[in-house]
């Protein structure tokens, strides 16, 4: 029999895919599912009351809280049924983004739901996806308050989400798939019990991980029963475009100099005086095993760079881990940054800026018309949806089209920009970068070989694995290994 964490992997995929495939299908092809698993659960289970289960086990993970608001209220004003169908309705909904989000639901209490994410497979931006996910329940919180008000003629509905980082206990006891213990659930559930209808609060050790790529508002220490001193908090506004470098690496208020790099650093300088006085592309990847400092050396670099009387424009991506599996991200990353949307935006206005950013490169050269279609067809190729475009209607369905026109548009619009200084194009943690992506960066270094662009990446050992070919050729682009520092450097550092 399928092991159960296989079918609770194969129903969350089943239920993030309900938009797509409709309810009548994902509902029958889930029931078997869950009937399986819950025949899985019976067969596995201890057979006493007080069995210990499965193991526990002790994880560092980003709790979600998610909390209606006015339920109790709303209750004494619908009939059963229809109170039963908009909590259903609600909690079904904030299922779905919390998987589409790679968070797992645990527990649901009445109106309340909880989350955990890294329950499974601990990630360096669990937080992020958690307070991501966070927003996107907000969201689809005003689309419901929205439905009751029209469908009920009644207000005030709506959720709170709460969000904290710390350690817990998974699984053990009677209900070990759901059970998770520790003060960290306490705290999370705290953080959404006082934020403000429609608000997401998140504790201090969250907003250390995730800082950087969210606009908060401090809040007054808050008193916790149990916790010793007062927890500094946080509102969430909205997601930054993309953050490039997260200061939750390293120390938190402290940034030393930079020890035992300098070789390192002197090399990409070299590299940019040559892109500032011969105008010729070059590429330069450092690689390193994680915690060796590769980020820490490019931000160093980039600061050098500032202070540089030779400008140039910057372009920055990040890839995240999701980013594997998401085709065109890192490009997708890039474009956000400069044209500044983020992945929370309304898809509108996402587009919008798209559309202008790139546009304002073209249309000098094409035209209005087609520096629009250029950005409508790039658009398309990293996950916008251009189909009612005219000059995407005819090749939506043409991958391999879009692909070559995309590639071929972006390619074009770095070109457009050397002409009026060097590009230097940082490009962060490239290991987890999707291979279409890296495909664009081979295409880039072979069709913009005469640009002034200067590409600079870092990246782990394991890209290598995945991209025998990437840095091959040192003459054209040569590899900076960063090794761990010497006995001496580390007690310098430290």
């Amino acid at each position: 029999m399928p092991d159960s964490q296989h079918l609770e992997a194969a129903i969350a995929a089943l239920e993030a895919q309900r938009s797509t495939l409709g309810d009548a299908v994902v509902d029958a092809a889930a029931a078997a599912l869950r009937e399986k698993l819950a025949q899985r659960r019976q067969d596995g289970s201890a057979g006493e009351a007080g069995d210990p289960g499965t193991a526990q086990q002790l994880r560092q993970v980003s709790v979600l809280f998610m909390d209606v608001v006015g339920s109790t209220q709303l209750s004494r004003q619908l009939d059963p049924e229809d109170m039963h169908g908009v909590l259903d309705g609600t909690l079904a909904a904030a299922t779905r983004i919390v998987q589409a989000h790679q968070g797992k639901v645990l527990q649901y209490a009445g109106d309340s739901l909880l989350a955990v994410f890294g329950a499974e497979h601990a990630a360096e931006d669990d937080a992020e996806r958690a307070v991501h996910a966070g927003l996107a329940l907000l969201d689809a919180g005003r689309s419901r308050a929205a439905l009751v008000e029209q469908q009920h003629g009644r207000s005030g509905f709506g959720v709170r989400v709460g969000v904290h980082t710390g350690d817990v206990l998974l699984g053990g006891g009677v209900s070990d798939a759901g059970n998770i213990r520790g003060a960290a659930v306490h705290i999370a559930a705290r953080m959404a019990q006082t934020a403000p209808p429609l608000g997401l609060r998140i504790s201090h050790d969250t907003w250390r991980q995730v800082r950087g790529a969210f606009e908060v508002e401090v809040q007054p220490p808050l008193a916790i029963k149990g916790v010793d001193e007062p927890v500094t908090s946080y509102l969430v506004q909205r997601a930054r475009p993309r953050a490039f470098r997260l200061p939750a690496r390293g120390i938190e208020g402290l940034e030393t100099r930079i020890v035992g790099r300098d070789a390192e650093l002197r090399r990409l300088q070299q590299a940019y005086e040559s892109l500032c006085l011969g105008g010729r592309f070059g590429a330069v990847t450092l690689s390193g095993e994680a915690g060796q400092g590769k980020s820490r050396l490019l931000h160093e670099f980039e600061n050098w760079v500032e202070a540089q009387p030779a400008r140039c424009a910057v372009w920055r991506a990040r890839a995240q881990p999701r980013s594997q599996t998401q085709a065109y991200g890192l490009l997708r990353d890039m474009l956000a940054w400069r044209f500044e949307f983020a992945d929370g935006d309304d898809p509108a206005a996402a587009r919008r800026s798209l559309e202008e950013g790139v546009a304002a490169l073209f249309e000098a050269d094409v035209g209005r018309a087609i520096a629009i279609g250029n950005a409508h067809v790039l658009g398309h190729l990293i996950g916008m949806d251009f189909r009612g475009s005219r000059q995407v209607a005819g090749i939506a369905d043409d991958g391999t089209q879009i692909r070559a026109r995309g590639f071929h548009i972006a390619a074009q619009m770095l070109r457009r920009v050397a002409r009026n200084a060097p590009v230097l194009l940082l490009l962060d943690d490239l290991h987890w970068a999707d291979d279409a992506s890296l495909d664009f960066i081979d295409e880039l270094a072979q069709v913009n070989r005469d640009v002034a662009l200067l590409i600079v990446g870092t990246a782990r050992p394991q890209l290598y694995e995945r991209r025998p070919t990437w840095a091959a050729d040192p003459a054209r682009h040569p590899r900076i290994t960063l090794d761990s520092l010497d006995a001496q450097r580390s007690a310098e550092l430290a």
